[in-house]
């Protein structure tokens, strides 16, 4: 394999690659145990998925047992299935909240507004779950 070029002797100590202080999990997870902001939109995310179970699992039993769960661009149903595959959007949304999380936690500590818009998009793909939902299983 090709080595990269050595660095000049007058570049500054900051391109030095090997000098680079080493981040660990441990320490993206303590920078972010102090980011009060973040810890809040995490919550907020949380709060809504979990109330999206909570809902679904209240009105399951009222739900007909094949239900339109995708709809072309006109607004017809293109997919029926059994009504246990609602479960699939709150699924959806928690597992875009676990890796962007995990990926925020990784780039916290390098790149704290990455690690925000990862956070808010996620905020965003659970309000889109919810509008689903709604559109979906009508509001109470």
């Amino acid at each position: 394999m090709n080595q990269p070029p050595p660095l000049p002797p007058e570049a500054p100590e900051s391109l030095n690659l090997a000098s680079a202080p080493e981040s660990t999990f441990a320490d993206a997870i303590n920078a972010l145990i102090g980011d009060h902001g973040l810890q809040v939109l995490l919550t907020l995310i949380l709060i809504a998925n979990v109330a999206m179970f909570a809902y679904l699992f209240f009105r399951f039993e009222n739900l007909p047992n094949l239900m339109p769960l995708h709809f072309d661009t006109s607004g017809a149903p293109d997919r029926i299935e059994a009504k246990n595959g609602i479960f699939a959007l709150p699924i959806i949304g928690v597992t875009v909240f676990f890796l962007n999380t995990g990926l925020g936690i990784l780039l916290h500590n390098r790149e704290r507004a990455a690690t925000l818009m990862l956070t808010v998009g996620t905020l965003f793909v659970q309000i889109l779950m919810w509008v689903a939902v709604i559109n979906i299983v009508g509001i109470v």
